[in-house]
């Protein structure tokens, strides 16, 4: 290891947290119960690494082991954490992080932080080996809003002073005045529908998606805690729209979505995720992520992401640009094999990206 940093696997699930909480690229995915939820629930091989300087705690990383065509890798979503958004640390981390697994068996280390490209930190992987990948896993591209005030009125004036569709406000008020009503729930019978509803879409429209178990164990090691949240829209009696959201740190993250088909015309999904952004700004948190959207220079009708990414822009806000998912090779040979399926999979499935 560098001379001047230790690492030990941390066992202590309130020292982690609160360190994640307080870093500039805090995520869920780096949260103790999200690696719980990986370990116990999906049964992966977990490394939760602290990094140590003179006894102080300056990053965490939790990784998680993955099976590929070409053999095993370990994949930190959304890591490493940093104490601070610093050139000099995240290369001792990232310089001891390539120690603690260069002996191993696994063929790359894979990392995305969120950090955004126009940060010069973002780029001190690339200086000590690791290669950018040909495909993306976490979003790069996530629209943001910020959940400003502390009330309905406030939070519709920032979202409209960046860009809210001027329609979205009428339509919003039109569902209230229908009766249309959210609620949240960590009812399993709740839980199992949205998956069923999901699994409707995905053949409907063609996009991959996990297993049920997938979705139904993050109610059990993230439900409980508040942490993963399910939103259901319903109109009389009936459900509209689902939404998976993350309450962590200071963020609201949108993870999974589906429609029940039923109700079209009154708005659901757009009520829905609106009352969720009130629900954040009610609990204190700083700021909503609606994932995944078209970046600007790929913004037009004829992208198969368009639909959804129009949505989303609809309630104004802005674009946030995190650097490219990063590999570090361990075993270069395989690695270039990886490159070429990877390179076979930006073709065949991921062209407009």
């Amino acid at each position: 290891m560098d001379k001047d940093i230790k690492i030990s696997e941390i066992q202590d699930p309130i020292l982690w947290d609160e360190f994640v909480k307080a870093s500039p690229n805090c995520n869920f995915m780096q949260s103790w119960n999200w690696s719980l939820y990986q370990e116990i629930g999906l049964g992966k091989k977990t490394y939760r690494l602290g990094f140590w300087r003179n006894n102080e705690l300056i990053a965490v990383c939790a990784g998680y082991e993955m099976n590929q065509t070409f053999g095993k890798y370990v994949y930190c979503s959304r890591g490493p954490i940093l104490k601070e958004l610093s050139q000099h640390l995240y290369k001792e981390v990232l310089s001891s992080l390539k120690k603690y697994f260069e002996k191993t068996e696994y063929v790359f280390v894979k990392i995305d932080p969120s950090i955004e490209v126009q940060n010069r930190v973002s780029l001190v992987p690339f200086d000590l080996g690791f290669k950018k990948c040909i495909n993306y896993v976490q979003p790069e591209t996530p629209w943001m809003s910020d959940l400003v005030g502390s009330t309905e009125e406030e939070l519709l004036e920032w979202c409209q002073e960046h860009g809210m569709n001027k329609n979205y406000p009428t339509y919003i008020r039109k569902a209230k005045r229908m009766g249309v009503e959210v609620r949240f729930s960590k009812e399993l019978p709740d839980w199992k529908l949205f998956t069923h509803y999901l699994s409707k879409s995905s053949e409907q429209k063609e996009f991959v998606i996990k297993g049920a178990d997938y979705y139904l164990k993050q109610l059990k090691y993230l439900g409980e805690k508040d942490e993963i949240r399910l939103a259901i829209v319903s109109f009389e009696g009936e459900p509209v729209a689902m939404l998976i959201l993350s309450f962590f740190g200071d963020e609201v993250s949108c993870l999974y979505s589906c429609q029940t088909g039923m109700h079209r015309k009154i708005r659901g999904p757009m009520y829905l995720r609106w009352q969720c952004m009130l629900q954040g700004q009610k609990e204190g948190f700083k700021y909503f992520n609606s994932w995944d959207v078209l970046p600007d220079e790929k913004y037009s009708k004829r992208s198969k992401r368009y639909g959804y990414s129009n949505f989303k822009r609809g309630f104004g806000g802005y674009l946030v640009r995190y650097q490219r998912t990063a590999d570090l090779p361990l075993k270069k040979k395989k690695y270039i094999l990886v490159q070429l399926l990877d390179l076979y999979r930006a073709i065949r499935f991921y062209s407009d990206r």
